[in-house]
C-alpha cells in the first residue's frame, strides 16, 4: 500500500510540473502591443522619411514600453522577446547615432558628401556591424580621420527590419 500511495504521490508531482512547465512557456501577446505598436512606429517613421528629431522621439517611446515590461516579462519565452526588442532598440540607437553625426558633420568641408565621420562614440558601430571606413588626412593639421558610407545607416535599418522579423517569429510562432 506504501508504494501504491508513493507512486501516486510521484505521479501528481510529475504532472504538476510539467502542468507548471507548460504554462510557463506561454507568451502573454497583450503584454507586448503597445512594444510592438512602438517599434513599428519607429519602423514606419524610417520609411516614411521621418526627420531625426521625430524619429528620435519614436526611439525614446520604444524605450519607454521596453523599461515598462522589464518587471512583467515573467516566462524565459517573455523574457527572450523583451531582449530581442533590446536588440532591435540598440540598432535603432545605433542608426541614429550615425545619422548625428551625419547632421552635425555635414556643414565641415573636411567630411566628404557622402560620408559619415567616425568619431569615438562611431567607433563600436563600426566593429560591431563590420563597416567598411575610409582614411583621410585633414591637411591643415595633419590628423587622420575615417569615415564610413552614408548607406550605413540603410545597414543597420535594414538589420532593424530584420530583427522585427525574428520577434514577430518568436511570438507567434512559439
Amino acid at each position: 500500500m506504501k508504494i501504491q500511495k508513493s507512486k501516486v504521490a510521484m505521479i501528481v508531482m510529475i504532472f504538476l510540473t510539467v502542468v507548471s512547465c507548460s504554462s510557463s512557456t506561454e507568451i502573454d501577446k497583450g503584454k507586448f502591443i503597445k512594444l510592438n505598436g512602438a517599434a513599428l512606429a519607429v519602423r514606419a517613421s524610417i520609411a516614411g522619411g521621418a526627420s531625426y528629431q521625430q524619429l528620435m522621439e519614436r526611439v525614446q517611446k520604444l524605450s519607454t514600453e521596453i523599461q515598462a515590461l522589464q518587471g512583467n516579462a515573467t516566462s524565459r519565452e517573455e523574457k527572450d522577446i523583451l531582449k530581442a526588442y533590446s536588440d532591435l532598440l540598440a540598432m535603432y540607437q545605433d542608426g541614429l547615432l550615425l545619422w548625428k553625426y551625419k547632421l552635425e558633420f555635414a556643414p565641415f568641408d573636411f567630411v566628404p558628401k557622402g560620408r559619415i565621420y567616425v568619431g569615438q562614440d562611431i567607433e563600436p558601430i563600426v566593429f560591431k556591424y563590420r563597416f567598411s571606413t575610409e582614411s583621410h588626412l585633414y591637411q591643415p593639421t595633419g590628423q587622420r580621420w575615417r569615415s564610413l558610407p552614408e548607406d550605413s545607416t540603410r545597414i543597420i535599418w535594414s538589420n532593424a527590419d530584420a530583427q522585427l522579423k525574428i520577434i514577430e517569429n518568436m511570438t507567434n510562432y512559439r
